[in-house]
């Protein structure tokens, strides 16, 4: 009888994703050995402090200090990097590949930024790198784009990709709370970090679509030119309002391809209720892809660590499938152009604009002027019942409008000696 052959395995980082990640793997090892025909071994957990506490115990031998225990070990075929950011993680992956490891990562910051020089990297040394948890936590989303969906045009995809801010949003929407009360409840629940920017001012999903862009797209994306907004400006009456007309408010990663040129955005929008990701909420994530011939919804748990876990472990059996088959390298990159990208001033869509004025006589008409002025028409107008000579929020929804003229506006609204302050959200369009 032949004997199993031995896979090891080097962990590099053992926080909240690293843990998830072996407690899921040795949860379903012997249902993965056994349907592989394999044996796995964890050889070597490194991590630079090992005396934080946590949920798991692993044996003394197993844990190392430097993360050349793992790269330098001839015996380890797949490496996990689970520590984030850029450096060191990125010398740690590109020194695995270039000895000829196979590397799983969540590191979505790591493969917005510097994908494109490590799958080249592996392609050159015909070995695997694969981040399906670095979208989506638990959403099988990466292999379905790399794979799956690769005969199909796809012209749109949009994304609720921040399980932080979609909870904050929610809790605005469910529970009328203030954004700074939703964001102090995420981080008592541990939904936000205490230093919570990366979230709320949409870095993370930044990161993320332009992951999801170069995938749908077939392009090389620089993150630096995905246009970036947060959500720390919105307040619960815009979320009224939008309920009112029969919206929801999301912060949406949305990527489109039109007239061969890509619009890379992550903002808030006002989003049909209708449409299959205004429902989505809590800490939940969702992607909406819509090709020439479908539209698929992928929804799911958008983080924790045994979630995203999960997709690690998924990546670790596939790697494993390749080792097997001596197939490494079978799926590279599948960036073969570089898209232009629009500029969002060249966005034309609907607008909720919030101005704060005084409530004094002619208000409206001295703000309606404006917009008349800047070429943007109205659809609809709602100034609450308020105090005179106080002031209020007047909201108007525009219809389409290139975004270039909206900000015209906008300026000429501002100057107003009745308006202390001005803000718009845009109108996602239904699919």
């Amino acid at each position: 009888m032949n004997e199993k052959k031995l896979v090891n395995i080097g962990v590099i980082g053992f926080g909240t994703v690293g843990a998830g990640t072996l407690k899921v793997l040795w949860e379903r090892k012997p249902e993965i050995e056994r349907e592989l025909g394999v044996s796995i071994q964890v050889k070597r957990v490194v991590d630079k402090d090992w005396t934080r506490e946590r949920n798991m115990v692993l044996p003394p031998e197993m844990k190392g200090n430097d993360p050349l225990e793992v790269i330098a070990d001839p015996e380890i075929e797949i490496v996990v990097e689970a520590i984030g950011g850029i450096s060191p993680a990125f010398e740690i992956v590109t020194q695995a590949l270039q000895h000829g490891k196979s590397v799983v990562t969540p590191n979505k910051e790591l493969i917005a930024k510097k994908g494109r020089e490590l799958l080249e990297i592996a392609g050159e040394i015909k070995t695997d790198l694969f981040f399906e948890g670095a979208v989506g936590g638990g959403i099988p989303i990466i292999h379905a784009l790399k794979e799956q969906l690769v005969g199909d045009e796809i012209e749109e995809v949009i994304g609720i990709v921040n399980g932080t801010t979609n909870f904050i949003l929610s809790e605005m929407s469910l529970h009328k709370s203030s954004y700074h009360d939703a964001l102090a409840e995420a981080q008592k629940r541990g939904y936000a970090e205490p230093v919570p920017t990366m979230d709320v001012e949409a870095f993370d999903a930044a990161y993320k679509i332009a992951i999801l862009a170069s995938l749908c797209f077939h392009t090389r994306v620089d993150v630096e030119k995905v246009f970036r907004e947060g959500i720390t400006r919105l307040i619960p009456e815009d979320i009224d309002f939008a309920n009112e007309l029969g919206f929801a408010v999301k912060l949406l990663a949305i990527s489109k391809k039109i007239d061969g040129q890509l619009e890379l955005r992550v903002h808030p929008v006002l989003l049909p209720i209708e449409h299959p990701l205004a429902t989505v909420n809590g800490v939940e994530n969702a992607i909406y892809i819509k090709s020439k011939t479908r539209a698929l919804t992928f929804r799911g748990p958008g983080a924790g660590g045994e979630a995203t876990g999960s997709a690690l472990v998924g990546d670790i059996i596939e790697a494993i499938r390749n080792i097997q088959f001596q197939c490494k390298g079978r799926v590279g990159c599948t960036c073969t152009c570089e898209l232009e990208v629009r500029p969002i001033a060249e966005l034309v869509t609907r607008y909720c604009v919030r101005v704060l004025a005084l409530d004094v006589p002619g208000v409206l008409g001295k703000i309606a002027t404006q917009f008349g002025e800047a070429d943007v028409s109205l659809q609809a107008v709602k100034q609450p019942v308020s105090t005179p000579g106080r002031l209020t929020n007047i909201y108007f929804l525009t219809h389409d409008v290139v975004e270039e003229k909206l900000w015209n506006s906008l300026e000429r609204i501002k100057k107003l000696e009745v308006v202390q302050d001005v803000y718009a959200i845009r109108v996602e369009q239904g699919s």
